[in-house]
């Protein structure tokens, strides 16, 4: 069975393998923001997979980031429409009165079944705080 990793925004579905993505976020000024995370769910039958270590990196130089946990209903387009399944969010406050461009950078160990071997996704957010 192939696990998922599925963004808590519901923009994109990744399998599996080894990837660096960056990602720009607009967030407002003076507001905690959650700028990603994801769903832990297998593909098929939407039962719960594993919840993996994620780390930070890279902290923000002009702001602070917390990994929340975070449940979620599937959508319409899922096999398993209104299932709540778990993952994590990750949530962004920028310094009070900063406004510019910040940046972090997640580290997400993940295995795209349970007989490969375990690969990391980096995924680095630039976060334009308006």
């Amino acid at each position: 069975m192939y696990r998922a990793i599925v963004l808590a925004a519901g923009l994109a579905l990744l399998t599996g393998s080894a990837s660096a993505e960056t990602i720009e976020r607009t967030v407002k000024a003076n507001t905690i923001s959650a700028i990603g995370g994801f769903l832990g769910y297998e593909v098929n039958t939407c039962y719960p997979s594993i919840i993996p270590d994620v780390k930070v990196r890279q902290e923000p130089a002009n702001g602070s980031i917390q990994i929340r946990p975070h449940e979620e209903a599937l959508g319409k387009d899922s096999h398993c429409p209104g299932t709540k399944v778990r993952g994590l969010a990750y949530v962004y406050t920028p310094k009070r009165g900063f406004k510019g461009m910040d940046e972090v950078v997640i580290d997400i160990p993940w295995s795209g079944n349970d007989l490969a071997p375990q690969t990391v996704l980096t995924k680095t957010y630039r976060i334009r705080v308006e």
